[in-house]
């Protein structure tokens, strides 16, 4: 099977930029994946860049066995035709040009299927393209883009934010499946986003290599953070500089911590950015520890580090960081608007869900969890919902019931026929090297 899907150029190997991100860290595991089997499934990733157009189609800018990675490049402020728009207008004709280039690939490119991992306004001009040449569509809601679309309502114009909410209906209008990664954010989207259009949906959890990142944190663990004090407890935070992060609580709560004279040290994991205002950036870096994004070895030993780690996310579908911590055993807080929250909720870790808003409140709900562990029914919940072979395989039989719908009955007949032969005479020692369960 040949699937295209938008890429990412953080998982171009020798990329200065650490992966970051639920999509990113999604599609780098699943390249993997499908790098491992023995044959039959090729990935061809697209990913854009603002600046300069030398060439009008698509570049090839790095290969490997099974998997393409193309970058097409994009004139600097098209995107703002569409985000600061004045009046309400249809991106098909804001966006035209890049469109027709986009459209012209995926006709030489001849996919399968059409795999979205998250949502934006370079995935709906993939989504537009496919559905012009009768390419079946399958997207995962890494998040809810019109939930974030509204928290970050500053960044648009009224009318850019109405065209990019419809946008995100078009998912459900024409892709062939929606992928949810937990009944919580699918209930959302039906309920606020595309009511009544939600058609054929799954829930499939965000796949995890469990075994491989705790291997790999036991190894690499260099003592980086040797450096904390032992006569504090720490509270790590992992999570880029956005409202949606919530990093103003991580910073109201070390305060109230610091106020109320406990031995704690809230430490963060995140780049802020230079136009950040400076008496902002200067309150939150005086008072907590602000650490440069790392690489996994390093993720890996900052989990291991601290005595708690938190999620104050004010939405925030499935988190990455909840499941490297169940993968290391360290202790983790989530607030209610975070995916897991029922999860931990119905496996004995209720009070595991702490409400940031209150900062005090926040600091005492955690001064009573500080120094226990998770309960091992909700780590061994998430672990068995998460293992990446069986995420993927599930992946993989959707893209294949996908496109079989696009075929007429006779070839379908012939390729499940071949399918099962090939089925039959699999010999078990063949199958996936990833197909081991993750026992830690």
């Amino acid at each position: 099977m040949r699937i295209l899907t938008n890429g990412f150029p953080t998982n171009i190997p020798g990329s200065p930029v650490h992966s970051q991100g639920g999509p990113a860290n999604f599609a780098r595991l699943f390249s993997d994946y499908i790098g491992s089997l023995p044959g039959g499934h090729e990935m061809v990733s697209v990913f854009y860049k603002d600046g300069p157009v030398r060439h009008k189609e698509p570049v090839a800018v790095h290969s490997t066995p099974g998997h393409a990675h193309y970058c097409l490049a994009i004139p600097r402020g098209t995107f703002r035709r569409v985000t600061q728009a004045l009046v309400w207008g249809d991106p098909a004709e804001l966006l035209r040009t890049p469109l027709s280039q986009i459209g012209r690939f995926m006709r030489k490119q001849n996919p399968d299927v059409l795999f979205l991992n998250g949502y934006g306004l370079f995935n709906w001009m993939l989504l537009h393209c496919a559905k012009e040449a009768g390419i079946p569509v399958v997207i995962q809601h890494a998040g809810i883009w019109t939930k974030e679309l509204r928290l970050h309502g500053y960044r648009y114009s009224r009318a850019g934010r109405r065209i990019m909410e419809q946008m995100e209906k078009d998912s459900s209008e024409l892709s062939s499946v929606e992928i949810f990664l937990n009944s919580w954010s699918r209930d959302y989207y039906r309920k606020r986003v595309a009511a009544g259009q939600a058609r054929r949906t799954e829930i499939v959890p965000l796949p995890f290599d469990f075994s491989s990142f705790n291997q790999l944190s036991a190894s690499a663990k260099r003592g980086r953070f040797s450096r904390f004090n032992k006569s504090k407890m720490h509270i790590g935070v992992i999570g880029r500089w956005d409202a949606i992060k919530n990093h103003d609580a991580v910073l109201a709560m070390a305060q109230a911590a610091k106020k109320n004279g406990l031995p704690w040290q809230f430490h963060a994991v995140v780049a802020i950015p230079d136009s950040e205002d400076k008496a902002k950036k200067r309150a939150y870096t005086d008072t907590v520890d602000v650490i440069e994004p790392l690489d996994r070895e390093g993720i890996s030993d900052f989990c291991r580090s601290v005595d708690l780690l938190v999620m104050p996310s004010l939405f925030d579908v499935s988190p990455t960081v909840v499941l490297e911590a169940m993968a290391l055993d360290t202790p983790i807080a989530v607030s209610p608007t975070v995916g897991f929250a029922p999860v931990f909720a119905a496996h004995g870790a209720r009070s595991w869900v702490i409400n940031p808003s209150d900062a005090d409140k926040a600091v005492g709900r955690i001064s009573r969890i500080l120094g226990k562990k998770i309960p091992p029914a909700l780590r061994e919940k998430i672990i068995s919902m998460h293992d990446h072979a069986r995420v993927f395989d599930t992946y993989l039989q959707i893209f294949e019931e996908a496109h079989l719908r696009t075929m007429p009955v006779w070839q379908v007949v012939k390729v499940i026929f071949w399918r099962e032969v090939a089925r039959y005479f699999a010999k078990p020692e063949a199958s996936s090297a990833y197909a081991s369960s993750a026992t830690l």
